[in-house]
């Protein structure tokens, strides 16, 4: 640590003991600092926000840091930071702690890595979550985390706050885009990649940071589907789809989970004992920090509406089972926490319990005796490496969803026009969180990069591809010239785009595009050239008609820096599509069924089966190669486990990609079984004619539920299991 600490405490792995050492030498006031995350507004200087880097203010500083003894701070003041502004700052902040605190306890950092260290400049920015989650491929999102770990330590900051493990199960959640997607298994098992690739085998690696899982729990399903609203979600429900994730996570051994902003069935997170202390510490073992979010604690009060005063907040905050509260503009919980012990309604035991997670998460992070960062970390040849995994991770996300007479892949001397809103714009690529918050400042962006665009342009020749926006993403621009340009050209390139937005900001009420882009894709159908559809959104936005019209549709989600290179490489055959949809791609606005609905939902008013149309599924995407299931064989293990077997052949004349998914759904159960659930999945890459056999182990968990008692249960019956459209249904005592 810069400036070294006063407590000479060696890297020895005895972090409990030198926790309880330390705790023991603390007062009541320190204890509570310790507790106690700020935001980097709050110590800057006056005047930040205005584009310069930010400069710490030292009389903030020391009254955060000295007098109230503040053990944590967040967040970017304004925008991105060069990996050398990251270590100055915060390197004077642990200087601070180190050389005028009674005891040196090092600060900790925590910042939103959320698809890379997203807030530095220089560093490499990936897919959000729900590309990553398309590419159905753990080991390659693991390597994005682990790019991404390295870059923010490089900055000097040893925490993330990710990965998100909400489910995506409400496509107008402004936040869907940071999810993996609707399905618990795909979500859990894409997490648990990502939480080993940022924290390592060891969180003193000084390329590893410590993860935050979040939000816990049932935060991505607002009834409303606004931002931080009421979800209501039956128990059994809440533990059988959204409880999982975490609970893999926290067998993964992530150190942080922050909580949920919103109320669920009634109650806000932030004060549910049973959720936060019953099921997250008792039942799933979880030993490591919670921290709140966003003023959230202060939000009890004057949001919820279940504390009469910001003191009572705290106190439910505490009794819940907070360990950091994110106030964070303000040093009040310092005081309202010290004035509750004080009185005895908060025994100083159970300040003492939150001190000690936080002290042995210092500790293991190396904070008490290492440096901020390494520079070397984000050395060129480290840079290379995530660039390449940035681009794979891009390329791999693409979901290629139609594809009419095999337009795809362009072969030939085309003269190509890229229009719409996301075709020449930085923004669009990169979704939120991206350099600024919203990620909507253009001028934050490296100048380097490259644009749809200018990487169709990059590939194929400038004068075969011209550009003509036709609109912004909410204006029209020149719709008419976009149209004469179309009938100059072989194909229309139709860059759809989302505004961005992200949190309260990004809250809608219907999920179809802004008219002036329907619009614009209206009337270059009607020119009679055959239109390549891409889809730049972090939601699935409404265009059924356009997607009609459309010679082939390509889902791009926000597939980050490389984006434009990856959809020029995958339209012109270069690489293969290799994502397939992490979500059931709506047709209707009241049509939002995930793939693991119930058989009620498919009858219509006439009673037929055919009331389930969503316009794409879950799991749908090709490639340009064909792929051959066969030899579907199943059969129970000892101990009532399922074996299964299936032989996989590419027959197509060049290589791909496949994700293979195995389905099982329970015919008949004392609860309504869903029609089929992800059990199992395995992302191959074939060369032409060649052939690959796999086997997968199903356990009696994947054959349970949750009953209205809100146990898992198993219930002896038939089930069936679905491969590659093969399916076999057997009996299972």
């Amino acid at each position: 640590m810069a400036g070294g600490s006063k407590l000479g405490i060696a890297s020895n792995g005895q972090a409990e003991v030198q926790a309880r050492d330390l705790l023991a030498r603390m007062t009541l006031q320190e204890k509570i600092g310790q507790m106690t995350q700020v935001t980097l507004a709050a110590i800057v200087r006056p005047g930040a926000g205005d584009g310069s880097p930010p400069r710490l203010d030292p009389q903030r500083l020391r009254r955060a840091v000295v007098d109230f003894g503040v053990g944590s701070v967040l967040n970017v003041s304004d925008r991105a930071c060069t990996f050398e502004q990251w270590r100055s700052l915060v390197g004077e902040i642990l200087r601070t702690a180190a050389e005028d605190t009674r005891l040196g306890i090092p600060i900790l950092y925590g910042i939103d890595s959320v698809h890379g260290a997203n807030y530095t400049l220089g560093a490499t920015l990936f897919p959000h979550n729900l590309g990553l989650a398309a590419t159905w491929a753990p080991d390659l999102v693991q390597g994005c985390a682990a790019a991404a770990a390295l870059e923010t330590r490089a900055s000097g900051i040893p925490w993330a706050f990710a990965p998100v493990l909400d489910l995506g199960r409400q496509a107008l959640w402004s936040r869907f885009t940071e999810t993996f997607g609707e399905d618990v298994h795909l979500a859990s098992v894409m997490g648990k990649a990502c939480i080993q690739g940022l924290q390592g085998e060891s969180l003193r690696d000084p390329a590893r940071v410590a993860a935050c899982a979040k939000h816990f729990i049932g935060y991505s399903r607002p009834n409303s589907g606004k931002d931080r609203t009421p979800a209501w979600i039956p128990e059994h429900s809440l533990r059988e789809l959204f409880l999982p994730p975490f609970e893999s996570a926290v067998k993964a051994g992530v150190r942080t989970i922050m909580v949920n902003s919103g109320e669920v069935n009634g109650v806000p997170t932030h004060a549910d004992r049973r959720l936060l202390t019953g099921v997250l510490r008792e039942e799933l073992g979880f030993e490591g920090v919670l921290v709140s979010d966003w003023e959230d604690i202060i939000r009890l009060k004057r949001v919820h509406h279940v504390a009469s005063s910001f003191k009572e907040a705290v106190r439910m905050a505490i009794e819940a089972g907070i360990d950091m509260s994110m106030t964070p503009n303000t040093l009040t919980f310092c005081e309202a926490l010290n004035e509750l012990v004080q009185e005895g309604v908060i025994a100083e035991s159970r300040v003492d319990q939150s001190v000690m997670r936080i002290l042995r998460l210092k500790l293991d992070l190396g904070l008490f005796e290492s440096p901020p960062s390494s520079p070397g970390l984000a050395g060129s040849e480290v840079r290379r490496e995530s660039i390449r995994l940035s681009l794979q991770a891009a390329r791999e996300s693409l979901v290629l969803l139609k594809n009419e007479g095999d337009l795809l892949p362009l072969v030939g001397n085309y003269r190509l026009l890229a229009c719409g809103p996301g075709a020449d714009s930085l923004p669009a690529l990169h979704g939120p969180w991206s350099y600024t918050w919203q990620g909507v400042d253009e001028s934050a962006y490296p100048a380097q990069l490259d644009t749809v665009f200018e990487s169709l342009s990059r590939t194929a020749g400038g004068s075969r591809v011209i550009h003509v926006p036709g609109t912004g993403f909410d204006d029209e621009i020149d719709i008419r010239l976009a149209v004469e340009a179309a009938g100059s050209v072989d194909v229309v390139l139709l860059c759809l785009a989302e505004p961005l937005s992200v949190e309260k900001p990004g809250d809608i009420g219907d999920l179809r595009l802004p008219k002036a882009q329907l619009d614009l894709g209206r009337a270059l159908m009607g020119v009679g050239k055959p239109v390549v559809l891409a889809l730049l959104a972090g939601r699935p936005r409404l265009v059924e008609d356009l997607v009609e019209g459309a010679s082939a549709v390509v889902w791009a989600g926000y597939p980050g820096p490389q984006g434009g290179r990856a959809l020029a490489d995958v339209l012109y055959g270069a690489e293969e599509p290799g994502g397939r949809l992490p979500f059931t791609y709506p047709r209707e606005p009241a049509s939002l069924w995930t793939y693991d609905h119930k058989h009620s939902e498919r009858e219509d008013v006439r009673l037929g089966m055919d009331a389930y149309q969503p316009l794409f599924e879950f799991g749908a995407g090709f490639g340009y190669t064909r792929f051959e299931y066969s030899g579907l064989e199943v059969g129970t293990l000892p101990g009532q486990g399922i074996e299964v077997r299936v032989c996989v052949r590419n027959v197509g004349d060049r290589a791909g990609r496949e994700t293979v998914q195995l389905f099982v759904s329970d015919l008949y159960a004392s609860l309504t079984p869903p029609v089929r659930r992800l059990k199992r999945f395995r992302k191959l890459h074939l060369g032409a004619g060649q052939r690959e056999s796999l086997e997968f182990v199903l356990d009696r968990r994947d054959l349970s539920f949750v009953g209205l008692d809100n146990q898992w249960r198993f219930e002896p019956g038939e089930f069936r299991v679905e491969v590659g459209g093969l399916s076999h249904t057997l009996l299972v005592e």
